[in-house]
């Protein structure tokens, strides 16, 4: 196993606890971490690049028995209800612990998803000065695994990265409605009074017809005839001598 120079000592340091763990109780058994934030995965950029959910600001939890530490770890966030819980080792005995919160005070930059060789290349990521905000105690039983449940704490900062993504285009502007010019009002008002000329053609035609008729009293051809004696003054009595 490579391991780096400065984790060497805190290998060494782990591996001695898990063997006194071991000859004075059960041996180590994974013991789950209940209540861990969950930060789904999320997009960025234009691109709409895939990444990893996690906390902006991650958790560290520390697990003393008296004044040692005997495990610590980064908790992350799970990235959806279905992942499997964090877990820590705790040995299989009658014991009590101090549960000890922290929350780092540097920003975890987001993480696409890399497979294979890529994931080596992959910064580390470094907590910094991790600020403790709660402490709790653990007592456990052996030979029973409920009793070494750890109920997650919530840190002052429990943001997950979300999508960042550039704005939407805004929708096309609607096609340009042709202006209609509006009909000219004279034009209307000529239009209307043609009905009134041409009505009056019947009008001219009766007169035409009264004319017309006016022959009866002057016989064929319109001349008038001549008075016969005493017929305009028939019905009178005529004037003395």
């Amino acid at each position: 196993m490579n391991l780096r120079p400065g984790a060497r000592p805190l290998a060494v340091f782990f591996l001695g606890s898990i063997l006194a763990s071991a000859a004075c109780g059960g041996p180590p058994t994974p013991s789950p971490i209940e209540g861990e934030p969950i930060c789904p995965d999320f997009e960025v950029g234009a691109s709409r690049a895939h990444m990893r959910g996690s906390l902006r600001f991650p958790v560290t939890l520390t697990v003393r028995e008296g004044k040692e530490p005997i495990t610590r770890t980064t908790l992350t966030g799970r990235r959806s209800k279905d992942d499997p819980p964090s877990r820590i080792l705790l040995s299989d005995q009658d014991a009590e612990y101090e549960i000890e919160w922290a929350q780092c005070e540097n920003e975890r930059a987001p993480r696409t998803h890399v497979v294979g060789r890529e994931a080596k290349h992959t910064a580390e990521y470094a907590c910094g000065h991790a600020t403790v905000y709660k402490t709790d105690k653990l007592v456990t039983r052996k030979g029973d695994a409920a009793s070494r449940t750890v109920h997650f704490a919530a840190p002052p900062k429990v943001e997950c990265w979300e999508s960042e993504l550039p704005p939407a285009p805004p929708p096309p502007a609607p096609p340009a409605v042709p202006e209609q010019t509006p009909p000219d009002a004279g034009t209307d008002a000529d239009a209307g009074a043609a009905p009134v000329d041409a009505g009056a053609t019947p009008a001219d035609a009766g007169a035409k017809a009264t004319d017309a008729g006016a022959p009866r009293d002057g016989g064929a051809g319109g001349v008038a005839k001549p008075r016969r004696a005493g017929a305009a003054d028939a019905g009178t009595t005529p004037p003395g001598p």
